[in-house]
């Protein structure tokens, strides 16, 4: 008789822990290989874990408990005389790129890292390197970012846990570290008073990871949003003539956060410090453009998944990825892979009929473009007045590695491309 450990796995580029939402098995249950053991939600996705062997269940923690990456959640007994060892909950043979710690300012390149077995064992720079709740303690503790810099995380893959804040804090009260210098006081929330009549509603998990990812958004990044107006007239005449042959070839709608994705994966190319993060006072340039799409779901939540290499794809293959990703997380079936490393985000809130928005970043990326609704409005075309489908791009970018003239060329740039697509430039020069 052997003891299999069940370790809660890796399920997000930044996630560092997953809460328990509902066990399909309890104690003493007989599980086979491959069947659904449990639900865990983190990373503003939830992910069905499977038994690694067929056997007795013999222990689990609560439902609605929150538990770290790699923690053993459950035990499982089996007449195999060997047990087959659990796999990691991260992955631990690709090396990604990395960076040193430099006082200065550097810029790397992924290109130039080094990606066999022997590339350095630094912090990983292509990951957001605190979780929410390690964030929130910092800020509640008036930790600052340089002083977390400093700490060689006990984590997985050098993670910062909460012990490892827990103890600098403690080092700080026996007078071991300096004190940070206090940051302004906020103002006091006003109290609320709950009337009988009121209904409180806990947030759930998602919707927590939702509000601490975005307020560290805010702190993280000196955000500025430019504005810029594109005639659609051309697409929105194309897409109309052409729809419904591309829906009955491929069987998905022809929809223009398709187009936009299409079209900002390759102007990327030419802006490569849009299409990058930063790790300290790092900037890291991503050779991969991932472009994730923001996806409202009917519970008021919200996921990005990710269309991996969308530079490499056609403007088909784009919006093949984006219906099965889109229908995947509205079933709430993605994959911790479907939401991993994305480059640069798109944020299509038109679809609900807002024309302007300032979307916030996606840490740790720095920039992100919102799509606003199509309207018809009297446009001035060669000295006459038209009307036309016109849209705005609303594109937030960090102002620490954005500077306003990239921002401008960068939006010039999409507008021109976007307003002179036509069958061909989409390579859909087939369909009627």
């Amino acid at each position: 008789m052997k003891t299999i450990e069940v370790h809660m796995p890796q399920m997000g580029q930044s996630a560092a822990e997953g809460t328990i939402v509902k066990w399909h098995k309890k104690p003493g249950d007989l599980v086979k290989a491959d069947e659904l053991l449990v639900e865990v939600e983190s990373d503003k996705i939830n992910f069905e874990v499977e038994s690694p062997e067929t056997g007795r269940l013999v222990g689990c923690i609560k439902e609605g408990l929150t538990v770290p990456v790699g923690e053993v959640i459950a035990r499982i007994e089996t007449d195999s005389e060997e047990a087959p060892t659990a796999p990691t909950p991260a992955a631990t043979s690709a090396h990604r790129p990395h960076i040193g710690q430099h006082e200065d300012q550097e810029l790397v390149s992924t290109a130039a890292m080094p990606t066999g077995i022997d590339a350095p064992d630094l912090p990983d720079a292509m990951r957001d390197w605190l979780s929410p709740s390690v964030m929130r303690l910092a800020l509640m503790s008036n930790i600052s970012m340089d002083q977390l810099r400093l700490i060689n995380g006990s984590g997985r893959g050098g993670r910062i846990t909460r012990d490892d804040v827990l103890k600098l804090i403690d080092g700080r009260e026996r007078g071991t570290l300096a004190r940070p210098t206090p940051l302004p006081a906020e103002p006091k929330a006003p109290k609320v008073k709950v009337a009988d009549t009121d209904t409180v509603v806990p947030m759930t998990t998602m919707r927590k990871t939702i509000a601490d990812h975005m307020t560290q958004s805010i702190r993280t990044s000196a955000h500025v949003t430019m504005v810029h107006m594109v005639d659609m007239t051309h697409v929105v005449k194309l897409r109309d003539r052409i729809k419904d042959a591309f829906f009955s070839r491929y069987g998905v709608r022809m929809s223009y956060t398709a187009v936009f994705t299409y079209v900002t994966s390759r102007v990327l190319h030419e802006f490569p410090a849009i299409n990058a993060s930063v790790v300290g006072t790092n900037i890291v340039l991503r050779r991969d453009i991932n472009i994730g799409c923001a996806v409202a779901l009917p519970d008021e939540s919200l996921v990005v998944p990710v269309v991996k290499n969308a530079d490499k794809k056609s403007f088909t293959e784009i919006s093949l990825d984006l219906a099965r990703l889109i229908e995947k997380s509205r079933n709430k079936a993605l994959s911790p892979n479907d939401v991993h490393d994305g480059s640069f985000t798109i944020s299509n809130f038109g679809s609900f009929g807002s024309v302007i928005g300032t979307p916030l970043i996606n840490q740790p990326q720095v920039a992100i473009l919102g799509m606003g609704a199509i309207f018809k409005a009297p446009v001035v075309v060669a000295n006459q007045i038209c009307i036309r489908d016109m849209t705005y791009l609303s594109f937030s970018f960090d102002h620490r590695v954005i500077d306003g003239a990239m921002g401008g060329r960068f939006l010039n740039r999409l507008q021109k491309t976007v307003e002179a697509l036509d069958q061909e430039s989409l390579d859909v020069a087939e369909l009627a």
